[in-house]
């Protein structure tokens, strides 16, 4: 998209294409903070000091050019939303925003959440976590949004695990999930990212007008065990 004007309808959802490279992107340089700085980015850290550790990593000029990621990337910016009589509130705070090219152009927001393999940190994940997709306090007009997991347990044991617990009747119902044609809400593989998302889920949004569902990719990566 270097150098073109994007179209309307281009600009209200963030590529289906250029996500896969992002969140391999996120992925890699997590991996390499991992490596270079294992305290700082440990499961002792609070969510939002690894989310703005980060973030800095991301923003770094050389590993983007050297990534070819042409996106900028916001830490713990704010939800701005407009009511009929004009007053300007805000919503809530998204962890990671990746804004695609130059100003006005789609965004996507990653919303990240610890899992320590406990039912508790499941919960945090899916009502602290996904609903705020679901309910619109995040990405509103967007069609495609990240749920990341940053877990101290095994990765196949959590993914499993997250699958098992979004697909309870009750769940199911809370989080307004979306079957595919077979009857799953956990969809394997991802159909937007494969091989760096985990799963996909659909679900309703009724808050807005008019409704609209949005994707969620599922991302776990390995955060190690407090010491």
């Amino acid at each position: 998209m270097s150098g073109q004007q994007p179209s309307a309808k281009w600009v209200r959802v963030f590529p289906g294409p250029r996500i896969s490279d992002v969140l391999g992107y996120v992925k890699a340089t997590w991996m390499w903070l991992q490596h270079e700085y294992p305290e700082m980015v440990s499961y002792a850290q609070s969510e939002p000091d690894l989310t703005d550790n980060l973030c800095e990593a991301l923003n770094d000029y050389d590993r983007r050019l050297e990534s070819g990621i042409d996106c900028d990337f916001q830490s713990e910016s704010w939800e701005l939303r407009r009511s009929a009589d004009g007053k300007v509130t805000r919503i809530a705070r998204a962890d990671i925003r990746v804004i695609l090219g130059v100003s006005g152009t789609p965004h996507l927001v990653i919303e990240f959440k610890k899992l320590d393999g406990t039912g508790q940190s499941r919960w945090r994940y899916c009502f602290d976590g996904m609903s705020r997709f679901i309910e619109g306090a995040y990405s509103v007009g967007h069609d495609f949004a990240v749920m990341c997991g940053l877990s101290s347990v095994d990765l196949d044991q959590e993914d499993a695990a997250m699958g098992l617990y979004i697909s309870q009747d009750e769940y199911v119902k809370r989080l307004q999930c979306v079957a595919d044609s077979t009857g799953a809400v956990v969809m394997r593989p991802s159909s937007t990212a494969p091989g760096t998302a985990r799963f996909d889920t659909v679900h309703r949004r009724h808050s807005q007008n008019p409704p609209k569902s949005i994707v969620l990719l599922h991302v776990l990566m390995n955060c190690s065990a407090p010491t």
